[in-house]
Order: structure tokens, then C-alpha cells, then sequence
């Protein structure tokens, strides 16, 4: 997926991103979340700001609630 830096990603961007993850690498919620720090985020959590970070973040909390 590509991302470009003028706008802001949404939560179900992150949700879809997330489920990609999950379902070709077969990873727990944590490990995902773990992975997409490292790959997607650079290892630099507010690479693309705080705006983006937040939507990952509240992402990520729905799917511990699913």
C-alpha cells in the first residue's frame, strides 16, 4: 500500500492494513501491531505525524475489542 504524505490516513485504512498483515504473515494482534511499527512506521512512530499515529493507534484498539 502506498502512502502519501499530504493527507492523513483513516482508521479503516489502518483496520484493511492491518488484516493484509494478519492474513499473509498469519500473525497474532500484538505481533501485527508489532510488525506494522517496525515496517510501516520505520520504526519512528510519528514518521508521518501525530494525526496518523493517533488513527494507528485507534486502530489498533478496535481490533483488541473484536
Amino acid at each position: 500500500m502506498r502512502v502519501q504524505h499530504s493527507s492523513t490516513l483513516t482508521v479503516p485504512y489502518f483496520l484493511s492494513y492491518a488484516q493484509l498483515v494478519m492474513k499473509s504473515r498469519e500473525l497474532s494482534v500484538e505481533e501485527k501491531k508489532q510488525f506494522i511499527e517496525e515496517f510501516f512506521f520505520k520504526g519512528d512512530p510519528f514518521v508521518y505525524g501525530k494525526a496518523i499515529r493517533q488513527q494507528f493507534l485507534q486502530a489498533m484498539a478496535e481490533l483488541h475489542e473484536q
